[in-house]
């Protein structure tokens, strides 16, 4: 395993100014956000400590109340901002939303609470404290933990924004209710703490500064980025040393740790003794991250050496360490560290040392896994758009869609493990006005949106027809002056858009019909909300009748009324029970329908192209188009696509059914939304991190479990004849699906056909056996995945493009032959599984690829020897 800490040895000399410092010798404040929560609207201050501006909440929420602490706990110890707060009695989660903000820049939050008997409760006591949740954004930051109405509590993390705006919600859980004291944003340089990156978070667990107990708590302006540094000291076995003499300052310093708390330290009371320091881990599954600071602050002659070795648990980390003199040093975790209740440090002097250990510093961060996937950016920018555009008084706070359980009033989404989207937005009778937002142009995964019954007027905007997911549009019960554009009666008149509208104008201050800009061959028909009861029940029999007879095949309407009944009319090619799911078999013009004229490509294989469609029952399906099929082989597809629906494994593909009309063929299967194994292992799905190996063990496991169902658990073996990476099929939590399952044998049932044809395949992943023999079995399917799990572990394709096209396995074996599975693993995944796990999938792979088929095992001994893989990596402790 690498060395878990590095050192800093170089010194270099700083520049005539420090970088982030004004002419006035005060560090810029710029992209700082100081908040003090509860204090009236618009009021602002100067503390007067750091003289830095705090400022209102109402800008960031506008949801809490505003109180003051009880009287009897506003002394002269509490701090400005712990004097009031805002407290959230309403709603399961509360909100701040903080910018501006830099997308890509890290920055430290902090948050402050303090009690203070606010509401006369006499809460926060050790047996009933005040428990809430505290979230950045749509991930799990701390669980806040209020058991002193006293005490003046303080929460920071490290993280990367990815927006314009970084989100700070409180969580109701139960344990009271959650207030908040004052919230802080401070931007910090891009290459400081190097552990906080898009995918995780830092947690301050501890950072303090060795000193004496008179040194004062450190913070702005002292350091520029305004961390707060407690002084910290054992004076039976520590003593604390200082200086006054300049820091150096190095451009590549990762932590650039102030000078004030460089200018002091602590040593062993003992001269002969080691300097120790530990701290207690809640869970001993936390990971850790250690920063230790270095100075050496005494001038040493020619006859003094400070040498010492760093021990951790034991473990010896740095060996004949010397901190450089009046220069910041550090030795810091490069990976995290977990596995333990207690922490201990030792600094042990070496043999050859003539002075006692030093330490100025430690700031210890826990890990802060960002687990959860927010809303597609896009998506968020259009519903925040649409809540200030329109002033929306609903609880509409945080993400829009995630966590689920806290997923926005009205809005309905889509989850997969990349992000989220808005797919339906109820805005019914919410008391819109104006004109409709071009926010809603940005919603481009929606498929339903209901703006019935508010007071919207003007035009009815073009765009509402561009949003290709659009399936259903409510408009009924607004005050529209103009005509219902072309495009939308296009796409209603074509079956692709069910659009609800009427004339009603009971709301509106002057009566305007709705007509359309010009007569079209497609009947539209408006009722007149004023028509008799009987009246207009015979106009809509009558319309039904007319457009019955006139409608071209194929093509869809919709007939409205004032109370917006829809009356769907349909060629009955078409009829609804035809789209349901039970109904496996298709025409071409109901394909047409499903994927909108085959608007969406989502794939691309040896059989033809892959389509998006969606069928009645909010039902997403993945519609392969065939090209390219021998004309004599068209009973044997019907035959087998028969034979292929009743194949059920959860580990296996659905095929709901199938088109053979005319020269049309094809194959409608269940949607899966994220990708295949081969999107993931190319990082082409847009997810901010790479599959750990332990999804990617469990991936290929499930993979696995349905081939050995196709193998041994259907009445007839299947061999699937083109096992590779892109055939294995992710749903929204990556669980695994095998794909194109049977289309290989539909091909080559014809005997006639066989003789012409060439292999079925793809190259890199035939068995070689195959291609001599032309002799096809289990164990091909066999060889085939064992090059998927080659690929799993090593993250390259089966061949390389360039000179020699090398396959994997010639790539591999003379790595494997020098025993160095550092050099075959993927390198994202270096130093963070088990060796051990690796080392008996990579065997497993080398055993499935054997030369002949009768030394390869079989597909339920690749299940077995994959459960145990992934039991070792489970188990793992790094």
């Amino acid at each position: 395993m690498a060395m878990e800490f590095l050192s800093l040895g170089k010194v270099v000399i700083c520049c005539f100014l420090l970088w982030g410092f004004l002419v006035t010798g005060q560090p810029s404040t710029e992209g700082y956000i100081s908040i003090d929560c509860g204090i009236s609207s618009g009021y602002s201050y100067n503390d007067p400590n750091t003289k830095l501006e705090y400022i209102s909440d109402d800008q960031f929420i506008d949801t809490g109340i505003n109180y003051n602490i009880a009287g009897n706990y506003n002394t002269s110890a509490v701090i400005m901002q712990n004097r009031n707060l805002r407290s959230f009695p309403d709603g399961d989660r509360n909100c701040y939303t903080l910018k501006p903000v830099i997308p890509g820049r890290k920055y430290l939050l902090r948050a402050r609470f303090m009690y203070g008997n606010y509401d006369g409760n006499n809460s926060a006591k050790d047996d009933s404290p005040i428990l809430f949740d505290l979230h950045i954004g749509v991930n799990f930051w701390e669980k806040v933990n209020i058991s002193d109405a006293s005490g003046q509590y303080r929460y920071e993390a490290i993280t990367v924004a990815v927006a314009e705006f970084i989100q700070v919600c409180l969580i109701n859980t139960g344990g009271g209710t959650p207030f908040i004291s004052s919230l802080e944003v401070r931007p910090l340089k891009s290459n400081l703490y190097p552990a906080a990156n898009a995918s995780q978070s830092l947690v301050l667990a501890y950072r303090v500064n060795m000193a004496s107990d008179t040194t004062p708590v450190i913070r702005y302006p002292d350091d520029p980025y305004d961390r707060i540094w407690i002084p910290l000291i054992f004076t039976n076995s520590w003593t604390a040393i200082d200086t006054t003499k300049d820091i150096k300052d190095s451009k590549d310093d990762f932590f650039e740790a102030p000078a004030t708390v460089l200018q002091t330290a602590v040593v062993p009371t003992n001269s002969s003794s080691p300097l120790k320091f530990s701290w207690d881990s809640e869970d001993v599954n936390t990971e850790y991250y250690a920063f230790l600071h270095f100075c050496e602050i005494q001038e040493l002659t020619a006859s003094e050496k400070r040498e010492f070795n760093i021990y951790r648990n034991g473990d010896l980390r740095i060996g004949s360490y010397s901190p450089p003199y009046l220069s910041h040093d550090y030795v810091y975790s490069v990976s995290p560290m977990y596995g333990y209740a207690n922490y201990n440090y030792s600094l042990n002097a070496t043999a050859t040392s003539t002075l006692p250990p030093l330490i100025n510093a430690v700031e210890i961060y826990s890990l802060m896994l960002l687990t959860e996937n927010m809303t597609d950016l896009v998506d968020v920018e259009a519903i925040m758009g649409i809540r200030e555009e329109y002033q929306m008084k609903r609880n509409w706070m945080g993400d829009p869609c995630a966590p689920n359980k806290y997923a926005w009033d009205g809005v309905t989404c889509s989850y997969s493990a990349s992000a989220s989207r808005i797919t339906a937005l109820n805005l019914s009778s919410s008391g819109l006005t104006g004109h409709v937002s071009t926010s809603f142009s940005m919603l481009k995964a929606i498929k339903s949106l209901d703006l019935s019954y508010n007071k919207l007027n003007g035009t009815i905007p073009d765009f509402l027809a561009n949003l290709s997911s659009l399936q259903i549009l409510n408009l009924t019960g607004n005050c529209f002056t103009e005509p219902i554009p072309d495009v939308l009666l296009k796409r209603s008149a074509t079956g692709f858009l069910k659009l609800r509208i009427d004339n009603s104008t009971n709301k509106c201050d002057s009566p305007h019909v709705i007509t359309p800009k010009k007569k079209l061959t497609t009947p539209i028909i408006i009722i007149i909300s004023v028509v008799p009861v009987v009246l207009l029940a015979l106009a809509v029999v009558l319309s039904i009748m007319l457009i019955s007879k006139k409608r071209q095949p194929g093509l869809v309407s919709d007939a409205v009324s004032p109370h917006v009944e829809e009356v769907p009319v349909r060629n009955m090619d078409l009829e609804e029970d035809k789209l349901r799911p039970e109904s496996k078999e298709f025409t071409y013009l109901q394909l047409v329908n499903i994927t909108n004229n085959f608007t969406r490509v989502i794939g691309q294989g040896g059989f033809g192209t892959v389509y998006y469609g969606y069928l009645e029952g909010s039902i997403e399906v993945a519609v392969k188009l065939l090209s390219g099929w021998p004309s004599q082989g068209m009973k044997e597809f019907v035959a087998e696509t028969q034979n292929l629906r009743k194949v059920h494994h959860k580990n296996l593909v659905s095929l709901i059914g199938y088109c053979n009309d005319g020269e049309h063929m094809a194959l409608v299967y269940e949607y899966l939304p994220e990708g295949s194994l081969y999107d993931h292992l190319r990082g082409s799905t847009g997810l901010a991190r790479p599959l750990s190996w332990r999804e990617r063990l469990q991936i290929v496991l499930e993979a696995a479990q349905g081939l050995d169902y196709l193998h041994k658990g259907c009445n007839q073996p299947i061999i699937h004849r083109d096992v590779k990476t892109s055939n294995i099929l992710l749903g929204p939590h990556l669980e695994a699906k095998i794909a194109d399952f049977g289309l290989s044998k539909a091909v080559l049932s014809d005997a006639q056909y066989v003789s012409t044809v060439s292999l079925v395949g793809t190259l890199g992943y035939m068995d070689p056996e195959y291609h001599r023999t032309l002799k096809i079995s289990e164990k091909s399917d066999v060889y085939s995945f064992g090059v998927v799990l080659l690929e799993t572990i090593t993250g390259e394709p089966p061949i390389v493009q360039g000179a020699g096209k090398l396959h994997i396995l010639e790539r591999v074996k003379p790595m494997l032959n020098r025993g160095n599975i550092e050099e075959i693993v993927d390198r994202r995944l270096r130093g963070k599984c088990n060796v051990n796990s690796l080392w008996k999938v990579l065997e497993l792979a080398m055993m499935c690829t054997a030369e002949y088929s009768a030394q390869r095992p079989t597909m339920a001994d690749v299940v077995i020897h994959l459960k145990e893989s992934l039991t070792l990596e489970t188990s793992f402790v790094g």
